[in-house]
C-alpha cells in the first residue's frame, strides 16, 4: 500500500510549503485546505497508509475534535498535530485524543523530518502486525467447529483427558483433533501454539 503524508491546513501556503519541504526527502504528500475536502477525497479512513499533519485551528471543528471523530471511524495512521498557539492544555488534550506528536509553528525542519520518520516506522510496524494477525485468523478459519472448540480449551490450558471428558470423547480422538489443529495452524509444539495464537485466541473470544 502506497504511503502518503496527508497535510490538512486551512492556509494553502502552509500546505504548499510543507509539501515542497517533505518532497526534498522523497516523501509523497497530499494537501487539503479543509477537513471536508480531505474526507471527500480519501474515502474509507481505515485504508490509509502513512501519517497525517493536522492543523489544530481551522474553520468549523477543531483539529482535536476531528482527530477524536476520525479515530472512532477507524483512522489508524499516526497524526501529528500542528499549531501556532501552543499551550500545555492543548498539548494534553491532543495526546488524550490520540495524537502521535504535537508541533508548534513555525516547525523546525529537522524536528519535522525526525517526527514524520518515527511516525512512518510506527505505522509500518503496526501494518506488519495486523498482516500477521490476519494470516493467523485465516488459518484459524480452516478449523472445523469441533477443532475450534478443542483449540480454545487447549489455549485455556486443558489437557486432552479433560477435553475428552467435556465432549464425551476418547483421549485418542482428542489427540487426533489436536494433531489436525497443529497441522492446520502450522505449529509443531504446544508452546509455539500458545506463543503464536494466544493473542488471536483472546481477540476471538471478545
Amino acid at each position: 500500500m502506497e504511503k502518503y503524508i496527508y497535510l490538512i491546513d486551512d492556509e494553502p501556503a502552509i500546505g504548499a510549503s510543507l509539501s515542497a519541504l517533505l518532497g526534498t526527502v522523497g516523501w509523497q504528500t497530499k494537501a487539503y485546505d479543509s477537513a471536508l475536502s480531505f474526507q471527500q477525497s480519501v474515502g474509507e479512513l481505515h485504508t490509509l497508509a502513512g501519517c497525517m499533519l493536522l492543523d489544530i485551528r481551522m474553520p468549523g471543528k477543531t483539529g482535536l475534535t476531528l482527530l477524536d471523530e476520525w479515530k472512532q471511524q477507524g483512522l489508524a495512521i499516526p497524526v501529528i498535530i500542528m499549531t501556532g498557539h501552543a499551550n500545555i492544555e492543548l498539548c494534553r488534550r491532543a495526546f488524550k485524543n490520540g495524537a502521535f506528536e504535537f508541533l508548534t509553528k513555525p516547525i523546525d525542519a529537522d524536528l519535522l523530518f525526525e517526527t514524520i520518520g518515527t511516525a512512518l516506522e510506527l505505522q509500518d510496524a503496526s501494518q506488519a502486525k495486523q498482516q500477521k494477525i490476519r494470516l493467523k485468523q485465516s488459518k484459524l478459519a480452516t478449523l472445523t467447529a469441533r477443532e475450534l472448540e478443542i483449540f480454545e480449551h487447549i489455549m485455556l490450558g486443558s489437557s486432552s483427558k479433560e477435553i475428552a471428558r467435556v465432549y464425551s470423547l476418547s483421549p485418542r480422538t482428542v489427540e487426533a483433533h489436536r494433531a489436525n489443529i497443529f497441522t492446520k495452524l502450522e505449529v509443531n509444539s504446544l508452546p509455539k501454539l500458545i506463543n503464536e495464537y494466544g493473542e488471536i485466541g483472546l481477540l476471538k473470544k471478545e
